[in-house]
């Protein structure tokens, strides 16, 4: 009876309809926060770039606020102060997450190459390229081992060079065999 009239009287003075509030809050933010975190790129309309107000950084506010504060109701904290209480704990966390997104991305490889950089490189055929077909090529770029699929107007077998002619994707390139090496004269 006593876990009844308790309830009635959270009901009553508010507190447990702020504690629901808090918890929705709190979902949303895991939910994009999740989302941000799995599929990178997919709400880039709404980020705004990666500073403070990234989506992974309010995202994580948005989350580490509503959780916190529904908890502090839950442990009978007025309505107010959990609030309070929860935002201060969400910009803690929004700014760790914002120091770790940053800290993971300057520890990202910067081994990308664009296609202009492709052009004239020597690789070797790993899948036999056919005629008009696809095949693969490999090369190393920035100590790297880079596999791309390749096509090429003659067939070309598995482990000839070639040079990249032209990029086609980030991940196809047009090849064509490599030239023969002259003989040094003397």
């Amino acid at each position: 009876m006593d876990g009844i009239m308790g309830w009635l009287d959270r009901l009553v003075d508010g507190s447990l309809i702020a504690g629901g509030v808090f918890l929705i809050i709190g979902i949303v933010g895991g939910v994009l926060l999740l989302i941000s975190l799995v599929l990178d790129g997919i709400f880039d309309a709404f980020d705004f770039g990666d500073g403070p107000l990234s989506l992974t950084t309010i995202a994580a506010f948005t989350a580490i606020f509503g959780f916190t504060a529904f908890a502090l109701v839950g442990a009978g904290v007025a309505t107010p102060l959990a609030g309070t209480l929860g935002a201060v704990a969400g910009v803690i966390g929004g700014a760790a997450a914002w120091w770790l997104s940053r800290l993971i991305r300057s520890a990202e490889s910067s081994t990308a190459v664009s296609g202009d950089e492709l052009v004239g490189s020597a690789a070797s055929v790993v899948l036999a390229i056919p005629a008009g077909g696809l095949g693969e090529v490999a090369l190393v770029r920035h100590g790297e081992r880079v596999s791309l699929s390749a096509t090429a107007d003659t067939a070309i077998p598995r482990g000839a060079q070639v040079r990249i002619a032209q990029t086609i994707t980030a991940t196809s390139v047009r090849v064509e065999p490599a030239p023969a090496p002259t003989p040094p004269t003397q």
